[in-house]
């Protein structure tokens, strides 16, 4: 992928202008960024702060139309390239605290929750050992990349928001998150706060690439490993919900599978399978 980048100080939103693109018949492979958005938004057009210190880009794309390929499912592969961009940046040991959390976010685990759960191991669980994986916090993780999806014009769009350092005064990322910057995990600390984020922002469109090639040809069943590796959900006991608070179903997590679901098991021990929603710890 040959990535046309356009670069503003400051714009309303990236997506907006990805958007229009689209609507004008702009080819594949235009890249929007800004240093700040004053009216960036994410998943469900949630209002996304974006002060300096964030890494904020929105893809201009028109993938192909292979039977079987799910087009919700790009979020997911989104989430996969974005974690392993910024892993990238940190050492090995930072970089596992790095997951993805179903559907689409990129999280930072606490230390005492790093060590992540394999899909395999997660459906062995005994009741006892769930029960101490849904225990404590609320928030085992913090957020520190948001993605949205929207088709328009026979495209896509595809907004991303990376939260390099916090900016004076910063503290969440939105009203249901606590925000994670790759500063925390020790990223940046020997250059300028711009050369920081051009870092970043190459690293994410560079593992983009690949990955969305490898999901354009053959869809995200190739990736389902990776993602599920790393998902912050595995094993836990969990509520998944709508955009209005209505509740689609509740269980222990198992794995994410080809096609994108989330699968879930019930206390009854039957499979629930969710397309589309809102993840809660219980």
């Amino acid at each position: 992928m040959e990535w046309r980048l356009q670069r503003y100080s400051q714009v309303d939103s990236t997506n907006r202008v990805v958007k229009e693109a689209l609507g004008a018949g702009e080819p594949e492979g235009l890249a929007v960024t800004a240093r700040t958005q004053c009216g960036g938004y994410g998943r469900q057009g949630r209002a996304w702060a974006s002060p300096a210190g964030g890494m904020y880009l929105s893809l201009l794309l028109r993938p192909s139309q292979n039977p079987g390929i799910e087009l919700s499912t790009l979020s997911l592969a989104v989430a996969v390239a974005v974690r392993r961009a910024c892993a990238s940046l940190v050492t090995l040991d930072q970089g596992k605290r790095l997951a993805v959390k179903w559907p689409n976010d990129v999280v930072v685990l606490q230390e005492e929750t790093a060590t992540e759960l394999s899909a395999e191991a997660a459906t062995e669980l005994s009741a006892e050992a769930t029960t101490k994986l849904s225990a404590g916090s609320e928030k085992p993780f913090s957020k520190i990349c948001g993605i949205s999806l929207e088709a328009v014009a026979g495209g896509l769009c595809i907004g991303i928001g990376v939260n390099v350092e916090p900016a004076p005064g910063a503290t969440e990322v939105s009203g249901k998150n606590r925000a994670a910057y790759l500063a925390d995990l020790g990223y940046g600390a020997t250059c300028e706060q711009e050369a920081r984020i051009e870092e970043v922002r190459q690293a994410v469109l560079s593992a983009f690439g690949e990955v969305y090639e490898q999901w354009n040809a053959q869809g995200f069943a190739t990736l389902q490993d990776e993602f599920n590796e790393h998902h912050c959900l595995a094993g836990r006991w969990i509520s998944v919900v709508d955009r209005n608070g209505h509740g689609l179903g509740s269980g222990c997590v198992e794995s994410v599978d080809g096609t994108g679901r989330l699968l879930l098991r019930d206390d009854e021990g039957r499979e629930l399978p969710m397309v589309s929603g809102e993840a809660h710890i219980l």
